[in-house]
């Protein structure tokens, strides 16, 4: 695939840098506006807002018209790869898809300037539209992810046989795989000094606010398929889909929570978090957005923490695309995993006996989402207590999760199985017991997701087991924690020093 500066037609602010082989030159269009409007395709993926869109604002800052088009990929809707475990898209996470679809039509329509709705494959879809409308110029948002540069590549391959000038912008994070390297000129392996040069980088770059979107005047005629109905679900998602919502949620989250998130963010009882999560994977709302509103403090502090945490495993993925495979760290891929078909199905429905796992994976079946304490603290008791393969919980949380997507995914399952880039030690394992005491102590949390406990006394309400009449509807532990604990320390220090014996 070229690089990133090869391939790149227009950088911000709107100007001509690079010219794509076959293409037009912003230069070029602009003299065509004496003759007839210069015409754009903005194709929509994970962006699906048009304020702070930094391709949209390109596509509308070179052309007086503007087709904007979102495309319904077969291979990201159904799981059509050859290794696919899971379908990719739960109906959570593709109702919460298509209501950002319609939020977003709706914010177009009032524009008066219709959403283009396709389904099939991107590069004959997107080429298509693009033929259509005899378009000058098409624009998007990159991202990283293996997939969606294989095919972004067949997309260029397509405009550039139509003669149609391409720009790909930099929207999805505020510092790219590759612009942050270390004093060695490589990629950063550990968060702390990433994060130190992402702030520092920020401070000599600080955020602009976004210029006004000025759409264009609609481009009549154009096929678009209606939105499919949302698919039935007896659970109730966390989040509801769309820039509105989005926008609601950051003010009432900056409004309320956002003082107090170093204290409460680990606390999977209360509100602390912000739930944007969702629609920073979907683009309802930038992270520019979430670092304009964060202002200063110890709460907003650490809330930017953990976006630069997606940053982080957004660069790491784009450098090592092989992690959605296997372990980064390769030594790690020698451990033997258990089969135990029996204890997956217990993980999965949560019903493992250990109340604090077994609450975060009811909430995430209910509602698509889960506190990231106790994301941590079910990824732990799958690869530790369990024994399981870490990649069949990262494929079970893909498919249900709403903010599910590729590097946070992966390297935040990477960290809790210790085979990751800066990653939990192996030696250090979550006790169930003891994160769900220090945590969730009056036990608001697992009451809320297990009502077979609600009348367990706090003293043996995450040891239920232990309590003088255990419930009667909850079932005991299937595993010892504490056996499983030396088993598991075991098995990674043998792949551990394996390795090294073969170096």
């Amino acid at each position: 695939m070229a690089s990133r500066s090869r391939r790149e037609c227009i950088a911000l602010p709107y100007t001509p840098t690079k010219v794509c082989p076959g293409g037009r030159s912003p230069c070029d269009l602009a003299r065509r506006a004496h003759h007839g409007a210069v015409r754009a395709v903005h194709w929509f993926r994970n962006d699906l807002r048009l304020e702070d869109n930094t391709a949209l604002l390109a596509a509308c800052a070179h052309a007086e018209e503007v087709v904007p088009l979102f495309v319904l990929d077969p291979y990201l809707l159904g799981g059509a790869g050859p290794s696919s475990t899971y379908s990719r898209l739960s109906r959570k996470r593709s109702n919460f898809l298509l209501e950002s679809l319609a939020d977003l039509a709706a914010a177009l329509a009032e524009r008066g300037v219709p959403l283009v709705l396709r389904a099939g494959k991107p590069e004959e879809e997107v080429a298509r539209v693009l033929h259509e409308t005899r378009a000058d110029l098409l624009t998007f948002n990159r991202d990283d992810s293996p997939y969606a540069r294989r095919r972004d590549a067949r997309v260029f391959a397509a405009a550039r046989k139509l003669g149609v000038k391409v720009g790909d912008y930099k929207d999805r994070v505020v510092f790219e795989h590759g612009e942050l390297r270390t004093q060695a000129g490589g990629p950063f392996h550990v968060y702390t000094p990433f994060q130190r040069a992402w702030r520092a980088a920020l401070q000599r770059q600080p955020l602009a606010q976004p210029a006004r979107l000025r759409l264009g005047a609609a481009v009549p005629g154009l096929a678009s398929l209606p939105l499919p109905p949302l698919a039935p679900d007896d659970g109730e998602p966390i989040a509801r889909g769309g820039a509105r919502a989005a926008q609601a949620r950051l003010k009432r989250f900056a409004a309320s929570a956002l003082a107090a998130y170093a204290e409460r963010r680990d606390l999977p009882g209360v509100d602390g978090t912000s739930l944007l999560s969702p629609h920073l994977r979907f683009g309802t709302v930038s992270v520019r957005d979430c670092i304009r509103a964060a202002g200063d403090g110890e709460g907003p502090r650490k809330w930017v923490d953990e976006l630069i945490w997606r940053e982080f495993y957004s660069a790491l993925l784009a450098e090592y695309p092989r992690v959605l495979r296997g372990a980064f760290r390769r030594e790690y891929d020698a451990v033997p995993w258990n089969d135990d078909e029996e204890g997956f199905a217990a993980w999965c429905a949560g019903r493992t006996g250990y109340p604090i796992v077994d609450a975060g994976m009811r909430q995430l079946l209910h509602t698509g989402w889960m506190h990231n304490r106790a994301r941590m603290v079910v990824a732990s008791f799958l690869v530790k207590d369990l024994l399981l393969d870490w990649r069949r919980g990262e494929a079970f949380f893909m498919q249900h999760l709403l903010d599910g997507e590729p590097a946070n995914n992966n390297g935040g399952w990477q960290w809790a199985a210790s085979t990751g880039t800066d990653a939990q030690p192996y030696f250090r394992i979550f006790s169930p017991m003891s994160q769900g005491e220090r945590f969730d102590p009056a036990g608001a949390y697992v009451r809320r997701w297990l009502p077979e406990l609600a009348d367990v006394p706090d003293r043996w309400l995450h040891r239920p087991w232990q309590a003088p009449s255990p419930p009667r509807d909850y079932p005991p532990p299937i595993v010892d924690h504490a056996e499983r604990r030396v088993i598991a320390v075991a098995r990674f220090a043998a792949a551990r020093d394996g390795r090294a014996a073969a170096q």
